[in-house]
């Protein structure tokens, strides 16, 4: 048996109350959860992310989903450090007075 490591993502639910934090469990595991934010962290499987949160906007106490950009966010800085983070791109604009 091979291990292999299933794509995940996390939501992002805002509630209005936090009394039905309970239910969210049948969609995902739940990271966090803020009870003065009114938010829960909900992780869920790649491919079940957007019929999760079709779901999850017709529910009546969800005031939002959002998804996490994480996992599209390139995580390679090596050559950006070689480059250099905060020198400008464009070398040919400084003025010289």
């Amino acid at each position: 048996m091979e291990f292999t490591v299933m794509p995940r993502r996390a939501l992002i639910v805002y509630l209005h109350s936090m009394k039905q934090v309970r239910q969210l469990k049948r969609f995902g595991t739940i990271q966090y959860q803020s009870r003065k934010m009114h938010y829960v962290v909900l992780y869920l499987d790649e491919t079940q992310v957007q019929p999760a949160t079709a779901k999850l906007k017709k529910l009546n106490f969800v005031r939002r989903v959002e998804p996490s950009y994480r996992p599209d966010v390139d995580m390679n800085f090596g050559e950006r450090v070689d480059r250099g983070f905060f020198k400008p791109q464009n070398d040919d604009d400084e003025d010289d007075d």
